[in-house]
């Protein structure tokens, strides 16, 4: 990731802003970057500790299938582009022995949600998304039918009217549609081998369907989109009435197809482009759950991010996933240079019953307080994080906040830290400002050739 300033302490955010400089989108942290190669004996032990830390709380799941007809050019998320003769059924299977693994540590703890994300899962037969709600069952103390929210990742031209009944028809309650623009041209750009109007009809059944949330997914900053281009592309969402809106900053990486081209991005287009969608949507009621997510009240929202930003455990299943634990993160193998190697490696630990995980990273008291604030910064609980760690966060993090106090990007009361609408635009500026020196080396050492 783009890291502003040779350390955390020289991130200069007033110079930043004034510059229009555009940071790349953080969801969570430590960043991928930062993990390392971590024995799967001691990895474990980690596993065990952490989750007996939190056997109080509700467990949410992310469970991943990196199967794709395509990669996009944006995308660094780890992904297979499908065979024809794919073995979805035995990864299913391998899914359920990697469930059981966790069931016996976790000692089946209740789902409050459940993720089947990607890759592209909406390509798999609605029979085996069942078989893989199916394990969960079995392995965690979940009905899928109780559970809060149980979404699945969506590519448009990859289902009709009759497969999102057949999703519905399975438990899925919430849907993600990875739609990223309404331009015919912009979709070609970004590898996509279907257009807009080919796909418009989908999201009218998805709508239609009866599930209880629909989100639609959009990217501004794609090659070519002008700012008029994002306005007509947001209002033209909007008409679909979906509760569920997140416009994400393109964020440009090493080894996807976008950095074989000649892709700038221009952070004062950005940053309108920020505004337009905010006006837009909030002007039609939607309310700006983050600076990325705009919901319908009492209809929209993303309850496993919700989750996740606030601290609870996730635990991630499959080839690729992440899990994000109290003291310890983990990856179960990651290459976009040699991606069906990384999912061979999978298949052959998960047979041989072994942790697939290879990667992460410990979190200490430290680090654990500085995730607290990146990914709660947006309203931040004092007396929640007093009970917590057993300091006041202004306290630990006073030099930070009165910089962004007297350039008015946060709100900090007796009870609470909050980012203003200002904040919120510049809010992947100034989390870097929290990060510590150890994850900010990681990440400048981090060798993007795997």
């Amino acid at each position: 990731m783009k890291l502003l300033a040779d350390s955390p302490e020289k991130v200069d955010v007033e110079r930043l802003i004034h510059d229009q400089v555009q940071g790349d989108y953080i969801y969570m942290y430590p960043p991928r970057q930062a993990y390392y190669p971590m024995d799967r004996d001691w990895l474990e032990s980690l596993l065990v500790s952490s989750l007996a830390s939190t056997a109080g709380q509700a467990l949410n799941l992310y469970v991943h299938f990196p199967f794709c007809k395509q990669i996009c050019g944006f995308c660094n998320l780890y992904s297979v582009v499908s065979r024809p003769d794919e073995p979805f059924s035995d990864y299913v299977d391998l899914l359920g022995h990697e469930m059981q693994r966790w069931a016996r540590l976790t000692k089946r703890r209740s789902v409050e949600t459940i993720y089947l994300g990607g890759g592209t899962p909406s390509i798999l037969p609605a029979a085996e998304l069942d078989r893989c709600l199916t394990h969960i069952e079995q392995a965690f103390q979940a009905d899928r039918r109780q559970v809060t929210e149980v979404a699945l990742e969506v590519a448009p031209d990859t289902v009709d009217k009759a497969r999102l009944h057949e999703f519905l028809a399975v438990g899925i309650n919430r849907i993600n549609l990875g739609l990223q623009t309404t331009s015919e041209s912009g979709l070609h750009l970004i590898g996509r081998r279907h257009g807009f109007s080919e796909v418009s009809q989908v999201i009218h059944d998805a709508m239609a369907c009866g599930f209880d949330n629909v989100c639609i997914d959009l990217i501004y900053g794609l090659p070519e989109q002008s700012v008029s281009q994002w306005q007509h592309i947001v209002e033209g969402v909007l008409a679909f009435g979906a509760p569920t809106i997140c416009a994400y900053p393109l964020t440009l990486r090493p080894n996807t197809g976008f950095a074989h081209k000649t892709i700038t991005l221009d952070g004062r287009d950005q940053y309108r482009k920020y505004e337009i969608a905010r006006e837009i949507l909030t002007a039609a009621g939607y309310i700006q759950e983050t600076h990325v997510r705009y919901v319908i009240p009492a209809k929209g929202g993303y309850r496993q991010k919700q989750n996740h930003w606030a601290g609870q455990d996730v635990l991630g299943v499959g080839a690729g996933a992440r899990g994000y634990l109290r003291d310890c993160d983990y990856r179960n193998g990651y290459s976009i240079r040699r991606r069906r190697a990384a999912l061979e490696s999978y298949y052959a630990l998960e047979q041989y019953e072994r942790w697939s995980a290879t990667s992460g990273f410990y979190l200490d008291h430290d680090e654990r307080m500085r995730r607290r604030v990146v990914l709660g910064l947006l309203d931040l609980d004092r007396n929640e994080f007093r009970a917590e760690f057993g300091t006041d966060v202004v306290d630990v993090f006073g030099e930070q906040f009165s910089t962004l106090q007297r350039l008015e990007l946060v709100t900090v009361t007796d009870d609470d830290v909050s980012l203003t609408h200002r904040g919120r635009m510049y809010r992947d500026l100034l989390v870097q400002m929290f990060f510590s020196r150890d994850v900010w080396k990681r990440i400048g050492d981090f060798d993007y050739m795997e």
